[in-house]
């Protein structure tokens, strides 16, 4: 059956199809709300007689939620109408009651949300669903009253400690606190903390002869850049990589655009052999469909697993910081720059995954350079 066109226009038209009495406008200084209009009874109070035409309002966005409630509530009210039943103090309470659940909870609190964004809007819709609607507001169901009982028991469906509860639990709240409804979902969050997760991280040989094996060019363009520049999956499918002048000489350097986790910047191949290794100038990536960065990232580690390779993709990331800090001996504020984090998250999270083994190496190579192990 094919999907249902969502405009007033449509909608109206199918009003008018079905004999129904009913239209849908958008009302408002920029028309952003949506109202019916009918012939609707006196208002309680009113000195006229006679049903004349009159506006309802539903104080839900012109959306596509907002339009299927209207439609829907167009409908309702046409069915009570062509019953004499319609009563105004019932409609109002009836109406009322929608602006309790979750959909009209979400909704405001996106339109709120939306007042301190700026930019391509495809870029701001793609951050909502990122920040808020994947992590959280997806599992209330739209139709529910939004209450501190139903927040509890949505947050009983991610694992305890996770990475997941804890998120989900801190935008469960924010939404709480916006409704106004008095619980306190970050007790429930657990005591997750990146400086407790225990990585092993792969030394080169070890990701060399994974990428290596790896038949499918494309997705072996993907893990060698991953690898070479310490790129997060979506920034590996999302970034170009071109040559350079610096300091007189060429250099491949990996370009990641805006639509990434943390904008736009440079990132230098290391080492650079790995450059040539894996003809990482002739870009090669898979065809995939991907709407969001998580969906970049569900694909890569999908074929990791499919090709034995024995880590994940994102301790890639973590192997280029160590590699920045102890084999290239870059300052740590340069190697966050490039992998697009902060100093101490650099020094916190990638560091501190340095094996004894790779600290004792750096310590005598240290020594050999500087002449100082006599």
């Amino acid at each position: 059956m094919p999907q249902k066109s969502l405009t007033i226009e449509a909608i109206n038209e199918r009003l008018k199809a079905a004999k129904i009495g009913v239209r849908v406008y958008a009302r408002g200084a920029r028309q952003e709300k949506l109202s019916l209009r009918a012939v609707l009874p006196p208002k309680p109070g009113s000195k006229r007689q006679k049903p004349y035409q009159q506006y309802l309002s539903l104080d839900v966005y012109a959306n596509p939620t907002g339009l299927k409630f209207a439609e829907s509530e167009a409908k309702r009210i046409g069915g009570l109408l062509d019953q004499k039943r319609f009563e105004w103090d019932v409609v109002a309470q009836e109406v009322d009651r929608s602006k309790e659940t979750c959909g009209y909870w979400i909704e405001k609190f996106r339109q709120d949300w939306l007042k301190s964004q700026t930019g391509d809007k495809d870029a701001i819709a793609l951050s909502w669903k990122e920040q808020f609607w994947y992590p959280a507001f997806k599992w209330l169901t739209p139709e529910r009253k939004l209450t501190a009982d139903l927040l509890e028991q949505t947050t009983l469906r991610w694992k305890p400690n996770s990475r997941s509860l804890q998120i989900g639990c801190q935008k469960l709240q924010r939404l709480a606190d916006f409704a106004g409804i008095g619980c306190n979902l970050r007790s429930k969050q657990g005591n997750y903390s990146l400086n407790k997760v225990v990585r092993n991280i792969p030394p080169d040989d070890q990701i060399i002869a994974a990428i290596d094996n790896i038949n499918n060019r494309g997705w072996q363009w993907i893990a060698g850049t991953m690898a070479t520049y310490g790129l997060r999956d979506h920034e590996a499918f999302l970034c170009e990589i071109v040559y350079k002048e610096y300091e007189g000489e060429s250099w491949p350097i990996a370009l990641v655009p805006d639509a990434t986790k943390t904008g736009n910047r440079e990132v230098f191949p290391l080492p650079l052999s790995w450059v040539k290794r894996w003809d990482l100038m002739n870009i090669e990536k898979p065809e995939i469909t991907a709407r969001l960065n998580k969906d970049y990232g569900d694909r890569t580690s999908t074929q990791f697993g499919r090709y034995k390779i024995p880590f994940r993709p994102y301790d890639l990331r973590h192997a280029w910081n160590i590699r920045a800090a102890l084999d290239l001996g870059l300052p740590t504020a340069v190697a966050a720059q490039m992998a697009g984090h902060s100093a101490t998250l650099n020094l916190g999270t990638y560091q501190k995954h340095i094996s004894k083994v790779r600290a004792a190496q750096a310590y005598f190579e240290a020594l050999k350079n500087n002449n100082s192990g006599e």
